[in-house]
């Protein structure tokens, strides 16, 4: 009977086939793993690109913003053809926190999103069963701009902080606002709080009709509500602070100082003045329509009146510029007639169209 000779021929081919499949492995991780990450980077790309495009032509007044944003995406690769990638545009976003339009610190509809799913598919990674990889990128654009930060609709009483009891009503003063509302950019529970039942406020429109005090959060007035229209939760809030243009500084503030008459009751003239009224012992002040520029305060005291000659709202108003720093106080009890630029001044000096609208402003 021959023996048989056993060898160890053959042994060394299932090492190597084991081995190449870990080779291959690593190969597929470091070749194909680095096409997904490369392709992810383009899509990204691709698709902050995309949105910018769309909420450009939107913020142009084009209606075809979605095209824009889609023709953005094919032009660097991504043609939502649904078999290497889907490329979706959605306004307002569907995903993320600019999609809950809800919420009052911004409008949802100020933003578009542009979504890029691609596949890519894979070379070395087959070995182990994995045939293709996918990328899924969302980019969010808005189309929000500095003028519409700061639209404060007409409002006479601006209060801007984002929290807290932003505009209060106390005191013992009878207090009427005639030809404008007022508004809250605070979030809070007392975005308006009435403090006490002692005193009065009474908002009217200019044709008369009842007011508004609009909020961005809600009211706290208790039994001691005011004459207007509390309108709670009412408005998306004001970026704080806003991103607004400011007002260049008028000519006038390069002047010299304006004399102001002698006496307790004077009729001022447009011009530069140090303060308003210009000296202590002025109790009774009349502007003449025009701009005014203040170097340091307006503060009106329990006695004072300040008014603009005229009808309200109907004859010419006036603008009142504080310098950087400026500021100004109303004490209760003080009357006070103020009505802004408008065209009746502007038919009279067309340069003071850019200050139509306002009549005091800080800086």
């Amino acid at each position: 009977m021959k023996q048989k000779s056993l060898t160890e021929r053959g042994q060394a081919l299932i090492l190597i086939a084991l081995a190449a499949i870990g080779l291959f492995g690593i190969a597929g991780l470091a070749i194909d793993g680095s096409a997904k990450f490369s392709d992810r980077r383009h899509a990204q790309n691709a698709a902050d690109t995309a949105s910018l495009a769309g909420a450009l032509a939107m913020a142009r007044g084009d209606p075809q913003w979605n095209l824009e944003a889609l023709d953005r995406a094919l032009e660097n690769g991504y043609d939502d053809n649904h078999l290497t990638n889907e490329v979706e545009v959605h306004h307002p976003p569907t995903t993320g926190i600019y999609s809950n339009c809800s919420d009052v610190h911004f409008d949802c509809n100020d933003y578009i999103e542009v979504i890029i799913t691609s596949h890519v598919d894979t070379f070395f990674a087959r070995v182990v069963g994995i045939n293709r990889t996918h990328n899924r990128v969302e980019a969010v654009a808005s189309t929000i701009s500095a003028n519409n930060n700061f639209n404060f609709g007409g409002n006479a009483v601006v209060a801007l902080s984002p929290e807290g009891c932003a505009l209060k009503a106390a005191g013992n003063t009878a207090v009427i606002i005639n030809g404008g509302g007022m508004y809250s950019n605070s979030d809070s529970g007392c975005a308006f709080h009435q403090r006490t039942c002692a005193g009065s406020l009474d908002v009217n429109n200019a044709d008369g009709s009842q007011g508004n005090i609009t909020m961005v959060g809600s009211d706290s007035t208790g039994s001691c509500p005011p004459q207007a229209n509390l309108i709670d939760n009412g408005a998306t809030q004001l970026q704080f602070p806003p991103p607004y243009q400011e007002i260049a500084e008028p000519a006038v503030c390069s002047n010299s100082l304006t004399s102001a008459p002698s006496g307790t009751t004077v009729t001022l003239s447009p011009g530069h003045y140090s303060a308003m009224p210009p000296r202590p012992n002025i109790k009774d002040v009349t502007l003449q329509p025009g701009v005014y520029c203040i170097d340091t305060q307006m503060r009106i005291g329990s006695t004072d009146i300040v008014r603009v000659a005229g009808t309200f709202a109907v004859d010419p108003g006036v603008f009142i510029y504080f310098k950087p720093g400026g500021s100004f106080t109303i004490n209760g009890g003080a009357t006070v007639n103020l009505w802004g630029i408008n065209d009746a001044n502007v038919s009279l000096d067309p340069s003071l169209i850019i200050y139509k609208g306002s009549d005091v402003c800080g800086s």
